[in-house]
């Protein structure tokens, strides 16, 4: 008998085939939101850098410095510095980048120390746009 039409087999096979086909796509634009949404999140996870961020960089590499290199304890209070240029020498410390306009900075970490304390005031300078209240040029050397 030749009957014009769908049987029940061929409306099974057109249902699964479309439901399937959904399965697919759906899983698709998952896919992509999710990478839509982690690229995002890793955007706002980066974190813009500060002149306080680079300043707090060179105190902290001047602290290494003067752990692996000096050891003692005076009684009077002596001041000295240390330059920026000799930290990155000397492999303390990466490059400095102005966030504004990605130029190198310069600087330099002036060390007291009274007795067995050493405290550390960093001085940056990062072109026209910062300069660390009290920066002096002569110390740089």
């Amino acid at each position: 008998m030749n009957e014009k039409g769908f049987g029940i087999k061929e409306f099974i096979i057109i249902i699964s085939v479309v439901f399937i086909s959904l399965i697919i796509i759906m899983a698709l634009f998952q896919s992509i939101f999710q990478n839509a949404e982690s690229n995002q999140t890793i955007d706002e996870t980066i974190e813009t850098v500060t002149y306080e961020d680079l300043e707090k960089s060179l105190e902290k590499a001047a602290e290494r410095y003067q752990n692996d290199t000096y050891s003692g304890n005076t009684n009077e209070t002596e001041v000295w510095s240390l330059s920026y240029s000799m930290l990155r020498e000397e492999k303390y410390l990466d490059k400095l980048i102005d966030p504004n306009d990605k130029k190198e900075c310069t600087g330099y970490v002036e060390f007291i120390q009274d007795g067995a304390k050493v405290s550390y005031k960093p001085y940056l300078k990062c072109g026209n746009n910062y300069q660390t209240e009290g920066y002096d040029e002569n110390n740089l050397n």
